[in-house]
């Protein structure tokens, strides 16, 4: 969505650099299957942790929600909801997208921003595959989960030349702090989470589809001028 930088660009009605670069990503995983995925700690912590988020969000907010399994998609969009209220995904009339917070410092920030963007086009790309009304943000913040906090663990021992083994002192300290930075049994739970609601924007989904064939017609061009690289090539 995001508009060309220059006048001569937008009057010409050409595609953004940023936009160029994710259709780019597109066109290699859809021809060939490529994929660059980059895998940290906070990422891990996310998918090992979304059944505690979810069971937090839920006791916070009183009632149930429900992981949904299954990827949807129409004629405009593909995307896989977080959660809903229902135990269908399609019946729902809220979903929301956990986000899983890595500490303290990354979570309270939530309370004073709004939210982004991409995660405004995101939702409501949600609402229309789902029909649902309402829902948004839910950001949470659980405890690290042990495996990665003892990588954490791990990795802070290497950063460490004079702490020989782990029990050493300044790494004790150290290894305890780190603890207590990732972990917060001492937080009230109803204190871990925080909603950012989106509003449905039903004139944005349309302007999100409006963008839809102009980004197919751009990849078939693009691969057209692909594919004559080689056949230009052939004829020499």
């Amino acid at each position: 969505m995001t508009e060309p930088k220059s006048a001569e660009d937008k009057k010409a009605g050409n595609l953004g650099t940023t936009c160029i670069k994710e259709l780019i990503k597109i066109y290699n995983l859809k021809k060939y299957g490529r994929k660059k995925d980059l895998t940290t700690n906070k990422m891990e912590k996310g998918t090992i942790g979304e059944e505690d988020s979810i069971t937090l969000f839920s006791r916070v907010e009183k009632r149930m929600y429900y992981k949904n399994q299954i990827r949807l998609e129409n004629e405009f969009f593909e995307g896989h909801p977080d959660i809903g209220n229902t135990a269908l995904i399609t019946e729902a009339d809220e979903v929301w997208d956990i986000k899983t917070r890595w500490e303290l410092d990354t979570f309270m920030p939530k309370l004073a921003e709004k939210v982004d963007k991409a995660e405004e086009y995101q939702v409501n790309v949600y609402f229309d595959l789902t029909g649902a009304q309402g829902g948004g943000i839910a950001n949470t913040l659980i405890d690290c989960p042990l495996g990665i906090l003892m990588d954490e663990k791990r990795r802070l021992l290497y950063s460490m030349p004079e702490a020989t083994t782990e029990l050493n002192p300044e790494y004790l300290e150290a290894a305890a702090e780190l603890e207590h930075l990732l972990t917060f049994p001492d937080i009230d739970y109803r204190e871990r989470v925080i909603k950012q609601p989106v509003q449905r924007n039903d004139e944005l989904i349309e302007k999100m589809k409006a963008k839809v064939p102009i980004f197919r017609q751009w990849l078939a061009e693009f691969e057209q001028k692909h594919l004559s690289l080689y056949k230009t090539k052939e004829l020499i």
